[in-house]
């Protein structure tokens, strides 16, 4: 009796083991290892309790293990739930910075295309594109964008357009997702402007001054008929002829 006793009283050893083991299942790492083993000791003890009731105790401490363990793993499936949806969203960030970056590197050798012949290849499709550009203005060419999806590109002389058709975001309503576009154009420098005339030249459309003698015309009065411009003076008549009527 003293062996499985503690102070006379029913030993609760595996009620406190159960007990112990809930605890630890609250955090979130050991969670199922610690919730596994409380249910294990909860089962002994039970079983060891109601074999022989004045040997062994612990029925509340048992409960109250039980409990912790049912807590833990609802905290650990939940948290479980966020870091995975996070985890999926990171990755598909990560697939969206790849896309991009290597869109970013076909457009650079196209550029690297068009400074040394002047213009953009004329083609259709980025295989084309692959066996034109490789390996000379690109090592290793991208056919593929982070999603494994095709990259699909136009060019002709004077630009091109990338463009990759990424899936909806996760956790999205939407079908479809709005597409990547990378484009280029060569843009020719502005012609320079037209040189200032030299001083004292008059600009083509400037009025030059008028002529002396030239009547200035009639500006009507303000609320009244125009004023009539002044007659030009009469010329001298010749000696002895009366001016004419």
């Amino acid at each position: 009796m003293t062996r499985y006793t503690e102070h006379g009283k029913p030993s609760e050893v595996w009620g406190r083991a159960a007990l112990g083991a809930g605890l630890i299942s609250l955090v979130p790492l050991a969670a199922p290892f610690a919730a596994t083993l409380s249910v294990l000791a909860s089962l002994v003890g039970t079983l060891l309790s109601a074999r022989y009731p004045e040997k062994f105790a612990g029925g509340r401490k048992i409960l109250a293990g039980l409990c912790f363990c049912v807590l833990g793993m609802g905290l650990f499936f939940v948290e479980g739930t966020f870091f995975l949806r996070w985890k999926i969203i990171q990755a598909y960030d990560q697939r969206l910075a790849i896309s991009r970056f290597r869109m970013t590197q076909i457009a650079q050798a196209l550029e690297s295309y068009r400074q040394e012949t002047g213009a953009y290849p004329d083609l259709s499709g980025i295989m084309l594109a692959r066996a034109k550009l490789e390996p000379k203005y690109m090592s290793s060419f991208p056919t593929l964008d982070g999603f494994d999806g095709a990259i699909s590109l136009k060019s002709r002389a004077d630009g091109f357009v990338l463009t990759a058709y990424p899936p909806p975001a996760p956790g999205s309503r939407e079908t479809t997702a709005p597409p990547l576009i990378v484009s280029g154009g060569f843009q020719p420098a502005p012609s320079p402007p037209p040189p200032a005339p030299p001083e004292g030249q008059p600009t083509e459309g400037a009025a030059g001054p008028e002529p002396a003698g030239t009547p200035s015309p009639a500006v009507p009065a303000e609320g009244g008929a125009p004023t009539p411009a002044p007659a030009a003076p009469e010329a001298p008549s010749p000696e002895g002829q009366p001016p004419p009527p």
